[in-house]
């Protein structure tokens, strides 16, 4: 199962992501090819943008984390925006696979 932690705060946005969907072979697996996609977009799209100051990891096969801070006030709509596409992907992925994908989403003050 893919397990998937999203914190967000104003000006902040961290995301955590582990395990394997083990829907279909590796390779085949639609399921963990979107959440990768999600992952992947966000991040890449995140990281040098202009008011964010982005750090992100992928030490293995099927672990990805990254933290993002605005700099800015620009950087807060990014990180709004980011934050956004990722619950709102995963809520949908989850939803329609409950049984490969885990999402939590910790909204702080």
């Amino acid at each position: 199962m893919i397990s998937v932690l999203l914190v967000r705060r104003e000006g902040f946005l961290a995301c955590k992501a582990s395990g394997h969907a083990l829907f279909d072979k590796n390779g085949r697996d639609i399921v963990c090819a979107a959440a990768t996609v999600l992952l992947r977009t966000a991040a890449l799209t995140l990281d040098g943008r202009s008011g964010v100051a982005f750090d992100g990891r992928a030490p293995e096969r099927g672990v990805l984390s990254f933290e993002a801070r605005a700099d800015g006030g620009s950087g807060k709509l990014e990180l709004e925006f980011a934050a956004d596409f990722l619950q709102k992907g995963f809520e949908s992925l989850a939803k329609e696979f409950p049984q490969n994908v885990q999402f939590e989403c910790k909204l702080e003050e």
